[in-house]
């Protein structure tokens, strides 16, 4: 076996989950087509939600949906979080299909190296766009959807994904630091607006997680497999995460256990930030 077997990972602890939190629940996650964010629809799913899997990658999103079964209650939509028109048309796919929306996670993002000098003006706009310009965008689009549920049921929930790097930095990622920066920023200031209305707001920071995006870093290395290796020893854990991992944060903030929780920031990153 190679190094990308995760064969030093420990497994998740538990295979499947055993709580059904979002039993009945209207779902909508971003950026679903693979991912963190095809862990979290498959995770919210599992747990009884019923979930609209969006991304611009639409095939990948009905891939998510046909992972998640049919007891999921499942679509894919097609969205660019960066338009105002692509997110309208989302919404009127929530209307119709739920008429209210429970849980909202945004999560769609994007990661180009470079430090201010590397990151032409037009990048950095690109970054912004989709990182904070998106959960913005979507949030304030679905808010009255998600007000809605959160009057009939007692409760709803927004989860950004940010990133560690929202609350620390690393070379050669202006553009990618800063837009996490906001919108750890945006969600204390979120759940400050919304906190009386029953809608709490909260994100998740994962530091090295198992994605295409990190594979796509491993993929210009000389070496994949000894940049994997590498990588893998800088968590004090001495393994990457999964997706799975920051999906059961994701799950936890979202669900009824979190009704004390808001404007929050949640790392998930096996010690980076504490070291």
């Amino acid at each position: 076996m190679t190094v990308s077997d995760w064969t030093a990972m420990p497994p998740p602890s538990d295979g499947a989950p055993s709580a059904r939190r979002f039993t009945g629940k209207a779902c909508l996650v971003t950026g679903a087509a693979s991912g963190i964010g095809r862990a979290v629809a498959l995770r919210l799913a599992a747990e009884g939600g019923k979930v609209i899997a969006a991304d611009m990658d639409l095939a990948g999103a009905e891939e998510t949906v046909a992972l998640a079964g049919a007891g999921a209650a499942g679509k894919a939509a097609r969205v660019d979080v960066r338009d105002a028109a692509s997110v309208e048309a989302l919404k009127g796919v929530v209307e119709k299909t739920f008429g209210r929306l429970d849980v909202l996670v945004n999560n769609a993002g994007i990661e180009i190296l470079g430090t201010i000098d590397e990151t032409a003006p037009e990048v950095w706009d690109e970054i912004m766009a989709v990182n904070l310009r998106g959960p913005y965008l979507v949030s304030r689009i679905l808010l009255r959807l998600l007000l809605k549920a959160a009057d009939e049921s007692g409760g709803a929930a927004i989860v950004h994904n940010a990133s560690l790097m929202g609350l620390v930095s690393s070379p050669g990622l202006a553009a990618y630091c800063a837009s996490k920066a906001g919108v750890v920023s945006l969600t204390r200031s979120m759940g400050l607006d919304y906190a009386a209305r029953n809608l709490r707001v909260n994100c998740v920071c994962p530091g090295i997680i198992h994605t295409p995006m990190l594979e796509r870093r491993f993929a210009m290395q000389p070496d994949r497999d000894t940049a994997y290796r590498t990588t893998s020893e800088r968590p004090p854990v001495k393994y990457i995460g999964r997706p799975e991992d920051v999906a059961a944060a994701i799950a936890y903030l979202a669900s009824p256990e979190a009704r004390f929780v808001t404007g929050s920031a949640l790392t998930i990153d096996g010690g980076v930030g504490a070291a």
